[in-house]
């Protein structure tokens, strides 16, 4: 069953790492059904995106802490949520 954009948000940057290992280990033993791997393939594409989305938002919150304002280091607030 695949997962809408807001499940998918819901998952975190270590669990979809994990699944995608997992898919990259099914593809490569290359022992399923070509629209088995091409499904596979397709999640895989997806997790991607979403570790990259995830990454992203980790390096801008890194970026926003260590700004400087007046000498002074700052923290603002972050917002985790993804844009649809």
């Amino acid at each position: 069953m695949k997962k809408t954009v807001h499940e998918q948000a819901e998952v975190s940057f270590e669990e979809a790492l994990s699944k995608l290992e997992q898919i990259v280990k099914h593809l490569e033993k290359g022992d399923a059904s070509l629209e088995d791997l091409l499904a596979k393939f397709s999640e895989g594409v997806n997790l991607s995106q979403l570790c990259l989305a995830k990454l992203n938002s980790a390096e801008q919150a890194v970026n926003t802490i260590l700004q400087q304002e007046q000498g002074k280091l700052i923290e603002k607030p972050l917002a985790l949520q993804e844009e649809e």
